[in-house]
């Protein structure tokens, strides 16, 4: 789920950007890091608005805590699943162009890109939901220090960029670990 949400946001980006920057080579966003493993700089990342994925964190507000499932309406039994996680992934959108100016442009193009519309529905025909899952963006501000500290991480110097969070990307697995019989009756011993 986590590549489909990030995959929307980067498909959705290019759109836009494909109007508001047409001076940037296509595709003016990508999903990916500065650098390979080797710790090299990544050709498929130059000049290009990228989009790295920096944190996951569970979402502890909105957790629930019911194990149970019934799997339609007058069915005898219920499903024994775990209960669904909510997400937020932290995005860096990394303006990694040799001209300074350009990259400047291209961050405020991704501030407004998102001042736009910061919702967005994702699907995925291999989730097993009645629900559509919709991931809400809001721009997050870190300190100086914290900057710091990401851009070390990344092992890069820092550049032109804007932190966005991705806020309650439900993820879950369905597998069905017991069918347990739904009760029907209580029965209080006189």
């Amino acid at each position: 789920m986590i590549h489909l949400a990030v995959a929307r946001v980067v498909e959705e980006l290019n759109r836009y950007l494909e109007l508001r920057a047409p001076t940037l080579t296509p595709p003016r966003a990508v999903a990916d890091s500065l650098f390979d493993i080797e710790g090299k700089p990544k050709v498929a990342a130059a000049e290009k608005v990228v989009v790295s994925l920096v944190n996951v964190e569970q979402d502890r507000v909105y957790r629930s805590i019911d194990p149970f499932e019934r799997p339609s309406e007058g069915a005898t039994t219920a499903h024994f699943v775990r209960p669904e996680i909510n997400i937020n992934l932290y995005l860096l959108f990394i303006a990694n162009l040799s001209d300074y100016d350009e990259a400047m442009k291209a961050v405020t193009y991704v501030i407004s890109f998102f001042q736009r519309g910061s919702i967005f529905p994702i699907s995925d025909p291999d989730w097993d939901s009645d629900q559509e899952v919709r991931m809400s963006l809001e721009l997050f501000t870190l300190s100086f220090e914290q900057q710091n500290h990401l851009w070390g991480t990344l092992g890069s110097k820092f550049m032109p960029s804007v932190l966005y969070k991705a806020g309650l990307l439900k993820v879950r697995d369905t597998q069905v670990e017991a069918d347990v019989g739904l009760v029907e009756e209580i029965l209080v011993n006189e």
